[in-house]
């Protein structure tokens, strides 16, 4: 079975971001713009007891499934570092509704534990309602002197139950990169961003319940410009922000499935890039 997500409830119309901090040119837009590459950073590293903090605060209560943060720069190695999801019925700070008292909210998880060595995406199921949600976190030993948020994703995730993703780490990376020659034949490196392609393996097809879920996932991909999260399994701590690149023979692979001729199908998902940012 694979987990999957379309809709980051951030990139709605009736949500407000907040923060302790933002920097002048990686800003608040840039968690939820579906680009990796192009993080949001906050100017510093926050302390126990005063952690960097962003905060959404949606017009009505959000139902909340899937919660993820892509493409960060954290290193959590200080016995003081935390990184925690919390979620609020008041407001952030606004003065439309009651602040929350974020020392004692409705909803406090610790992320620390979904953290992987060398790995810059991190993930965690629940399921809560609340208008107001808020990502703190303390890092004093990051060494870039701030922290950065690529993407964070707040949304409700489905399931496919006839599919497998590849759940590894890198089976097919695919590097980018500028042509580092000179006229007179100097090198130099410089690398630009790096991807990973996955595949998706479907099988069923000839099964209406199973041929039906496939088609949701895939016309909600194709109307999200082609990007979903996906998780290979929930005993994997790896979720991946993807784009699906074969959409257009889907139909004409399952038509030709209908009498059992075809029964499986893989689809080709390639990771949004990162390592790159474009300002």
């Amino acid at each position: 079975m694979v987990y999957y997500a379309i809709e980051n409830l951030l990139a709605g119309d009736d949500v407000v971001l907040s923060s302790s901090s933002e920097d002048a040119l990686y800003v608040l837009g840039n968690l939820h713009n579906g680009r990796p590459s192009k993080p949001f950073r906050f100017t510093g590293v926050g302390a126990p007891g005063d952690p960097e903090w962003v905060c959404a605060e949606f017009d009505d209560a959000k139902r909340v499934t899937l919660a993820a943060v892509f493409n960060h720069n954290l290193s959590l190695g200080s016995s003081n570092d935390e990184l925690l999801l919390k979620a609020c019925a008041g407001g952030c700070e606004s003065g439309g509704s009651a602040p929350c008292d974020w020392t004692a909210p409705d909803l406090s998880l610790d992320l620390s534990g979904r953290l992987v060595s060398g790995w810059n995406d991190l993930y965690h199921f629940l399921d809560e309602t609340q208008p107001s949600w808020r990502l703190e976190v303390v890092d004093e030993d990051n060494g870039d002197g701030h922290v950065e948020v690529g993407e964070w994703f707040l949304g409700r995730h489905a399931a496919l139950a006839s599919a497998r993703l590849q759940p590894g780490r890198a089976e097919s990376p695919r590097l980018y990169g500028p042509a580092n020659k000179t006229a007179y034949g100097q090198h130099w490196p410089l690398a630009f961003g790096r991807t990973v392609t996955l595949d998706l393996s479907l099988w069923n097809l000839n099964d209406p319940s199973t041929l039906d879920a496939v088609r949701a996932m895939i016309e909600a991909a194709h109307e999200n410009n082609g990007r979903l999260v996906v998780v290979p399994a929930p005993r994997h701590p790896f979720v991946y922000y993807v784009h699906l690149e074969n959409t257009e023979g889907f139909m004409a692979q399952i038509i030709r499935g209908l009498d059992c001729e075809v029964t499986s199908w893989t689809l080709q998902l390639e990771t949004l890039v990162r390592g790159i940012r474009l300002l």
